[in-house]
């Protein structure tokens, strides 16, 4: 659907009302050339101009009419209504396709531009036929154009805002995985600590210890608290300094004391934890090292939260040639979760494995519970 044009275009549309008259009254010679006939026939071309954008065919044929009216009724408008034609083909040539409108208005000035010069004496073949391609080529040539102008910015106008909406939404899913990796982060590191000391506290509280046992439970708890400060202040300075990276928060040779550390937490919480740690190696990155360790710990923190008190847990992590193996078994009878409840412990692991095209299994033995994580110890492209 064509729109009514801007008063910018508009001002162009009417330009003809003005220039065309003047041009009769100033530089029209002789004087008595011009003739109620003309003004008749230029100031119809001229009203016609303001139609051209809502028909641009029947414009340009109602203007090649009129050329062939002033040819046989009034010579001397003859210029001026041949100029008003030729903006009328070229006007439909820009706002329409080639067939069959265009086609159809360039049949038609090419007929009578052939009556006006087949009217003109000592008519020569190619001198005519090459005044008939420029009368009639010129405003064609010059209308597509402008439309292949107009096609063009609207496409490129089109590919900018492509490009922006695509550009948002990357920003988008980046803050979104960021988040993510957030609250992953955040729920390990806290729910492991947070869960012991609870734990321990419970127990504090309903076996009324003597001195020595609650100085050993305060002691306890104050030291996973401390561990939990501390975790937490590495975490916010690798949050603040994008440079920094997760070795910040774990070196390579801090991964088996941090596992070690994580299984005496869970021990001293009343479980009976073994824990077997082979061939590792220090080739992991830090984003794999750091993965190892959560996996290890929001295992371990579900045994405190969900198996019975004094249940047997192993951990086993292993490294072959090309994997990571973390195997965390315990024989403790899920207790129910309050509602039936889920958290997001098992997503968050699963997210880790699943980044570097692994698997991971999580789910319920016969006599407890076991989690189960492998993943390659090098990402696929570094290995071409």
């Amino acid at each position: 659907m064509t729109t009514w044009p801007t008063p910018a275009r508009w001002t162009l549309r009417l330009a003809p009302l003005v220039l065309v008259p003047a041009a009769l009254v100033f530089l029209f010679e002789p004087r008595d050339a011009v003739t109620p006939r003309v003004w008749a026939l230029s100031l119809l071309g001229c009203a016609l101009v303001l139609l051209g954008h809502r028909a641009p065919l029947a414009v340009s044929l109602a203007q090649s009419s009129l050329l062939l009216a002033a040819l046989l009724l009034s010579p001397a408008s003859l210029a001026v209504v041949q100029l008003l034609a030729a903006f009328a083909l070229g006007e439909l040539a820009m706002r329409r396709p080639w067939f069959p409108q265009l086609a159809a208005g360039c049949a038609a000035a090419t007929g009578v531009g052939a009556c006006y010069l087949l009217s003109q004496p000592e008519v020569e073949p190619v001198p005519t036929a090459l005044r008939l391609l420029i009368v009639v080529g010129v405003p064609v040539l010059a209308g597509r154009h402008l439309r292949s102008t107009r096609e063009l910015t609207r496409y490129y106008r089109g590919r900018g805002l492509d490009a922006e909406r695509l550009r948002d939404a990357e920003v988008r899913a980046a803050r979104e995985a960021e988040r993510t990796s957030i609250a992953r982060e955040l729920h390990d590191l806290v729910a492991h600590h947070v869960s012991s000391i609870v734990l321990r506290v419970g127990v504090a509280r309903h076996v009324a210890p003597d001195a020595a046992t609650l100085r050993a439970a305060l002691d306890d708890v104050h030291t996973t608290g401390s561990d939990a400060l501390k975790d937490l202040r590495d975490l916010v300075a690798v949050l603040r300094a994008p440079s920094a990276s997760d070795a910040a928060v774990l070196s390579p040779d801090g991964l088996g004391p941090a596992i070690r550390q994580a299984a005496e937490r869970c021990g001293r919480a009343g479980f009976g934890v073994t824990c077997s740690i082979t061939e590792l190696g220090g080739d992991l990155d830090s984003v794999r090292r750091l993965a190892v360790l959560r996996i290890v710990q929001e295992s371990l923190t579900n045994v405190m939260r969900h198996a019975r008190p004094g249940a047997n847990v192993e951990v086993e992590v292993r490294g072959t040639a090309d994997h990571v193996e973390i195997t965390v078994l315990n024989d403790g009878v899920p207790r129910q979760r309050p509602g039936g409840a889920s958290g997001h412990g098992l997503i968050g692991m699963s997210e880790r494995v699943t980044v570097f095209g692994g698997t991971f299994r999580a789910g319920p033995t016969p006599a407890g519970w076991h989690v189960t994580a492998r993943f390659p110890r090098t990402n696929p492209a570094d290995l071409r």
